[in-house]
């Protein structure tokens, strides 16, 4: 909703002179697995439904083209007293909280006019429904007439060599040579439907009746509908159609005569509330959520299953990024609806905390799909590998970007695949996905990571890491993916130990010699600890905002020195200047510098396990005081001056998953700090604290790395 609702608390706890919460993003996103439409209040025609895609995925291989948006826009129209318009300015809009139901108010003087559009749950395939209720409010009858205007594109290239014919009560639209087409369905029978050559968008605004249907062909064919109607004072009145892309899915008319099986409108958005009623009660939100905080959490687990793929095959389970859509802000046009292994995890943890544990499962599966990795194994030390070293296509293939320096390859992949995995198997009890999955848990994720720990440093070999510093010099050891080894191996050994797998302990102990290398490597002489070790070598502050998560996953103690230090200098340097949250890193690009959302999530989280909860509270409630303020999104950035969103909205694993696991984890470990083994209740291994060596981010020996496991306090956690 336009309206800003904030949050006492954010008003209680904003740093002097910070920007406030507000509105900046005029988009809404629906999808069911299968398609996705956005409504756009920043169109230039105004406030309409301006994109659909028959794939959630931007690309399904190396050898298809990427997925095209197959409409231009989707609007309805009202004629009143002979005088017609385009509804298309809106006084408020939204989505309905928890679900993939968007509204819009387009009220006009007696007429309250609500439009609907939603991509339904109970259709498997892509659909788009869009509906319009009419009441009366006025005290005498009104003459009216509805319309619907649905320009597609699917000609050769765009809008190119179309046709547009009758079928059934509704129209069928097609490209002559592309064989993308859509069935135009009717939910009740119209008065006329145009299918001419003529422009019914500009007979409407004359107010003019639309043309018979005869069929025609051409460039730009566009459907049409009317719907002459007489209210009485008080009455209601409902229109819609169901948009049904039948190109690659075959002839959807039976399907969507089976969808609508004679119910109303009305009817219909019910039904859909009902399935988001029924999906969010399999799950279980955490106490002590705010009411602000409980809508906001609603909405990113219903986006989370909105962009989970359940097309039939090789795609099916995948967890992208982003939806197709984005705030375009400079240089950031980027729309990150591919799936990450990185993204995937923090979206599978997400869903997992929350109880959703076959969405969890499906997108863990998709990930390993066997046979579809190995054009990069060379980067990998030569070893088979399971897991995608960057992204993934959408039917599972590995894929990673190549620039000049040569391609992303990320190690920290396969830690934060066994902790998404680990995490599941702990939430679910599920020992049978183990037992299915276990030569891709085991010998290709890993058995890969202990084969990637060097025995000079002790740490994961160079990589491109989070960031995606590509290769060909700009790799790095870098502190992110050390630690995410470390917590994926302690998850790798519970997972063993499951199955009665020997290699239990082996992980175990590379785990926590693992630790005691970040704890000895990367910490400079001021304790802080730094992004990579190649930077600190040189005498650069490295300050990175990833290695935070060393302090959230069992790696190093939040409540030690190092975290104080680290925390300290991070606050000093990489705070963006609107006063609210944080940059990613100090490397100084315009990426680097804008603020991320993943950052502050995991700021907060280490605040918590830090036992500084106002810290972390007044950065959950700038996040949840943002997503009130833009219809509950939670995006990839903001604006580092002015808080504006930026980049691809929402987020998936980046932005909607981590939300949710922050009220998960927020939950798990309460506000008692009085017990010092309280920390972390998640992880399976010790703490590393920081050690009093005087350490300057050399190289250590093997008999250093290993007595110093002697030296250093150890805290177990409590069961």
């Amino acid at each position: 909703m336009l309206p800003l609702v904030l949050p006492l608390v954010a008003l209680l706890s904003a740093p002097a002179g910070a920007v406030e919460p507000h509105f900046s993003y005029p988009k809404l996103v629906s999808a069911n697995g299968y398609g996705v439409a956005v409504f756009n209040a920043g169109h230039s025609s105004g406030a309409l439904v301006d994109t659909f895609s028959d794939h959630l995925y931007q690309q399904y291989s190396p050898e298809d083209q990427p997925v095209r948006d197959l409409m231009y826009d989707s609007a309805f129209g009202l004629r009143i007293n002979g005088s017609g318009q385009w509804l298309n300015s809106a006084s408020d809009y939204g989505m309905e909280t928890g679900t993939g139901l968007m509204w819009a108010d387009r009220t006009q003087g007696d007429l309250s006019i609500t439009e609907w559009a939603f991509v339904p749950m109970g259709m498997d395939a892509p659909v788009l429904v869009q509906i319009l209720q009419v009441e009366n409010t006025g005290s005498s009858s009104a003459e009216l007439s509805l319309f619907s205007l649905h320009n597609l594109l699917v000609g050769d290239t765009s809008n190119e060599n179309e046709y547009i014919q009758p079928r059934g009560e509704g129209l069928y639209v097609a490209g002559q040579n592309s064989s993308l087409g859509f069935d135009l369905v009717p939910l009740t029978s119209p008065t006329r439907r145009d299918c001419s050559p003529n422009d019914p968008y500009y007979a409407v605004q004359q107010g003019w009746d639309l043309d018979a249907c005869e069929g025609s062909s051409g460039d730009d064919r566009i459907g049409a509908f009317q719907w002459d109607k007489t209210l009485a004072p008080g009455e209601v009145t409902t229109v819609g159609v169901v948009m049904a892309f039948s190109s690659g899915w075959g002839d959807q008319s039976s399907a969507v005569s089976d969808y609508i099986a004679s119910r109303s409108a009305t009817e219909l958005i019910q039904s859909e509330r009902d399935f988001w009623t029924s999906w969010h009660a399999e799950g279980q939100a955490p106490a002590g959520l705010s009411e602000e905080e409980r809508q906001v959490y609603l909405q990113a687990l219903a986006f989370l299953k909105m962009g989970q793929v359940r097309e039939e095959g090789d795609a099916f389970g995948q967890v992208l990024a982003s939806l197709p859509l984005s705030a375009p802000v400079g240089a950031f046009q980027h729309i990150w609806n591919i799936a990450w292994v990185r993204d995937g995890a923090y979206g599978i943890r997400g869903l997992s905390a929350a109880g959703h544990h076959q969405e969890a499962r499906d997108a863990l599966a998709f990930q390993i799909q066997p046979g579809k990795t190995g054009e990069w194994t060379s980067y990998v030390g030569g070893m088979d590998h399971a897991l995608s070293i960057c992204r993934i296509y959408g039917n599972g293939q590995e894929w990673t970007d190549v620039d000049q320096d040569g391609p992303n390859v990320e190690f920290d992949n396969f830690g934060l695949y066994l902790w998404s995995a680990g995490m599941y198997v702990k939430d679910a009890d599920d020992t049978s996905f183990v037992e299915q999955h276990s030569e891709a848990l085991f010998d290709q994720t890993a058995d890969v990571l202990v084969r990637l720990i060097e025995p000079t440093t002790g740490l994961i070999a160079p990589d491109s890491s989070i960031w995606e510093e590509h290769w060909n010099g700009n790799q790095k050891h870098f502190t992110y993916t050390s630690t995410w080894a470390v917590r994926g191996l302690r998850e790798a050994a519970q997972m063993a130990e499951r199955v009665g797998d020997p290699r239990a302990q082996e992980y175990r102990d590379n785990a926590d010699a693992l630790a005691l290398a970040i704890a000895d490597q990367l910490l400079t002489q001021d304790g802080v600890l730094a992004g990579n070790l190649e930077e600190l070598q040189n005498g650069d502050p490295a300050l990175d905002l990833a290695a935070v998560d060393a302090f959230n996953n069992g790696t190093l103690d939040p409540r030690s020195d190092a975290f104080e230090t680290s925390y300290d200098a991070w606050d000093a340097g990489l705070r963006v200047p609107h006063g609210r949250g944080f940059m990613r890193n100090d490397d100084g690009d315009l990426y680097d510098s804008y603020e991320w959302l993943m950052i502050d999530l995991r700021v907060a989280e280490s605040l918590r396990r830090a036992c500084r909860y106002d810290e972390a509270a007044a950065l959950e409630d700038w996040i949840t005081a943002q997503a009130q303020a833009n219809n509950l999104i939670v995006p990839e950035l903001f604006d580092p001056n002015n808080g504006d969103f930026a980049g691809p909205a929402p987020m998936m694993g980046f932005g909607s998953g981590l939300y949710a696991l922050q009220m998960h984890t927020r939950d798990q470990l309460g506000e008692e700090c009085a017990d010092l083994d309280t920390g972390n209740p998640d992880t399976g291994g010790p703490y590393v604290t920081q050690p009093d060596c005087g350490c300057t981010g050399g190289a250590a020996g093997g008999s250093w790395l290993f007595g110093l496991a002697t030296l250093m306090m150890m805290r177990r956690r409590r069961s």
